[in-house]
């Protein structure tokens, strides 16, 4: 009764943990989530309105699309007005200037007072009419402008033409024909001071970039956000009428005005949409971990793998809360087909697909344009997790971050299409952050490895490389002890076989196959495989020194394990390939040497624990059936079938598999399978009829 008590308590806490995590997750994305109340409409610009005839609840106005705002912006910047300074400043000092020069000029040439008084009173004449005219500072825009620019003298705003003033760059001549009128301005060499003139002639018409910028912001801040009102009760769509891009308008000034009402709702109202948005995730999660139970168990009951999962989902949902916070247009920049590429990793197609589709629907609670967003993700995720159905190579995430950028690209094309009916409003941008997704796909490489160190899981990738006996260990395995690397080989072999059969983790039971007796390296020559010489070093042990010897090649293969730094998965199955049996041959021997004597059962059996999934049970079979199959002296179908029977049967006996996920169907199937190998291997035909008659 005890040991029903103990499973029953370990099934309830195993669910109750599961369902703490759903709540805890569910409660961890409402916190990192904008909380708005839901517009019940879906809708999406060139489609039909699916929902009944939709008048309006209240009254809204209409808002400007940001393509238009940009075009008003664009408009009110190219229309600017030009703001300029009237400059006493500037005036006072082309005076002065000129007054020196003239001075200068006087007592070089040494004219008299009279003459130098006459020169000076014509020549200001000239300069005061050119600065009464204004001379205008240059403006890079002032080429093409013809409309008004504002003058401001004295904190008097006075509007003016361009062509009123004389421009810096006309001075020269402008001073040049003035001086060729006035004849006392020429001297008996023909000489003119217009040179003097020019020198110190200045705009002072000059341009304030400042009060510029400072009226054009102010222009743009009073854009209108609106274009029209929508009075209540009005007829905004008809049921089974297309949606215009006029009535997309209509119909998104309608949910923005709405949520945007419920936004300022009191505490009360909030709570319950926290309550209700809480709640549909709690559905979600627990949908996908319901699935996870009905589908893959081995999965529900490890821990580590299921936090794994709530752990991808939840990173995620944050990295796309914060480009949101960021600027909602870079939504599509976020990796979201991450999830599946990193679930695939360790998981197969299903739960990878599923887990990625209730991730985006999370996520779509908080998204502009739900359905276009889910449509998107959904469709791309379902290509990522094609092109890395077989992870052989690092290399097929290059192709995965090509094959989800193209898809992103021929939906976006098509949407436009669809929405414009033209390519003409595409956004070369759009395909910028698109290219940006596909690249950050290849952060999949460092992110499955820090996941594999946090929850102590292997992901294919990894098992991969693992099942190469290229690595270090193992080749020092074929060198020091060839006959059990051989044993190794053959054992991944049929065990690889076998999981594909009955179903399983095919690439975790050949590595681990390959790993399961490195211990053998520490003491090689004890066992039989890798003894050449004819001498066995047992003829100088008793039979529980021999057992020890055996025994221990479980735990020096889990330190070798840890040394050289082999997964904990891998791990398992060095612990669990021999569960709690015995080495029945030193046990029997001892059993026979003193029938009379107590014999400590314990001393001969391996500490365990026995195989708890799938894999470690095939693994123990295989390995079992192998080696025992190496000291049969005749290989016949009938011996091969008993021998396989024998050992199965035995291993059952003995309550080796109570722990793993493993049924009497996979049992059956494996027996036969084997029975198959083994003959196989060993070249098993079948007796040919004796001719009884003679006949040639």
């Amino acid at each position: 009764m005890k040991p029903f008590t103990d499973y029953t308590k370990q099934y309830y806490l195993l669910r109750a943990n599961r369902i703490l995590q759903v709540l805890v997750a569910a409660a961890i994305i409402v916190l990192i989530t904008p909380t708005k109340s839901s517009f019940k409409y879906e809708f999406q610009q060139g489609h039909y309105w699916k929902h009944e005839t939709l008048e309006a609840p209240f009254d809204f106005a209409i808002q400007k699309t940001e393509k238009e705002i940009a075009e008003e912006k664009n408009e009110i910047t190219a229309n600017k007005t030009l703001y300029f300074d009237y400059s006493d400043a500037a005036n006072n000092k082309m005076e002065e200037d000129f007054d020196k020069k003239i001075a200068s000029y006087a007592e070089k040439n040494n004219l008299s007072d009279n003459e130098k008084n006459k020169l000076l009173s014509t020549a200001d004449k000239i300069l005061n009419n050119i600065i009464r005219h204004g001379i205008i500072s240059d403006y890079a825009d002032m080429k093409n402008y013809d409309r008004s620019i504002i003058v401001v003298n004295n904190n008097v705003a006075g509007e003016h033409e361009i062509a009123e003033f004389y421009n810096i760059s006309d001075i020269e001549k402008i001073v040049n024909d003035n001086v060729e009128k006035n004849q006392s301005l020429t001297d008996k060499d023909g000489n003119t001071i217009a040179d003097l003139l020019i020198k110190v002639i200045s705009p002072n018409i000059i341009f304030n970039g400042t009060k510029t910028d400072e009226i054009l912001s102010s222009q743009i801040d009073d854009i209108s956000k609106t274009k029209g009102l929508i009075l209540k009760n009005q007829k905004i769509i008809a049921q089974g009428e297309i949606i215009t891009a006029d009535k997309y308008q209509i119909l998104s000034s309608l949910k923005s005005e709405y949520e945007g009402m419920h936004s300022d709702k009191d505490n009360t109202e909030k709570n319950l949409a926290l309550i209700g948005q809480y709640l549909l995730i709690i559905i979600a999660l627990s949908a996908m971990v319901l699935f996870i139970y009905n589908t893959d168990r081995e999965i529900f009951f490890n821990n580590k793998k299921i936090l794994l999962i709530f752990f991808i989902i939840l990173m995620m949902v944050g990295i796309t809360v914060g480009v949101l916070h960021i600027n909602q247009k870079y939504l599509y920049v976020v990796p979201l087909c991450l999830t599946p590429i990193l679930v695939r990793t360790f998981f197969d197609t299903k739960v990878s697909l599923y887990v990625f589709l209730v991730t985006i629907i999370i996520i779509g609670f908080s998204v502009p344009n739900s359905f276009e967003f889910v449509f998107y993700q959904l469709i791309a995720g379902m290509m990522a997790i094609l092109s890395v159905e077989h992870l052989e190579k690092r290399v097929e995430f290059f192709k995965t971050a090509v094959i989800v950028f193209a898809t992103y690209s021929i939906i976006y094309l098509a949407m436009t299409l669809i929405q414009d009916n033209n390519l003409k409003q595409l956004d070369i941008y759009r395909f910028i952050y698109f290219a940006a997704n596909g690249i950050m796909l290849l952060f999949a490489f460092p992110i499955v490895f820090v996941l594999e160190k946090i929850f102590s899981l292997v992901s294919e990738m990894s098992l991969m490389e693992y099942s190469n006996t290229d690595s270090k260990i193992l080749r020092e395995l074929s060198v020091k002890a060839p006959g059990t690397f051989q044993h190794c080989i053959q054992v991944a072999n049929i065990a690889e076989d076998l999981i594909h059969e009955i179903g399983g983790n095919a690439l975790l039971v050949r590595a681990g196959s390959l790993y399961h007796d490195i211990g053998k390296l520490m003491t090689p020559m004890y066992f039989i495989e890798n003894q050449n010489t004819g001498l066995n070093p047992h003829n100088e042990l008793t039979n529980e020194e021999s057992a020890q010897v055996i025994i221990s090649h479980v735990t020096n293969g889990i330190k070798l394990a840890h040394r050289y730094k082999i997964p904990e998965p891998i791990i398992d199955f060095i612990r669990t390939h021999h569960g709690t049996s015995k080495t029945k041959y030193f046990y029997n021997k001892e059993c026979n040497e003193h029938p009379n004597s107590h014999i400590d059962a314990s001393l001969y059996t391996y500490g365990g624990p026995k195989p708890f999934s799938k894999e470690t049970a095939v693994l123990m079979i295989v390995d079992s059936v192998e080696a025992a199959s190496r000291s049969m002296k005749e290989h016949s179908e009938k011996s091969i079938s008993n021998l396989v029977d024998g050992i199965i049967d035995a291993q059952i006996q003995d309550n080796q598999f109570t722990n793993a996920n493993i049924t009497f169907a996979d049992v059956e199937n494996i027996k036969q399978l084997l029975k198959k190998k083994l003959q196989s291997i060993y070249h098993v035909r079948i007796e040919y009829p004796v001719n009884q008659t003679n006949r040639q």
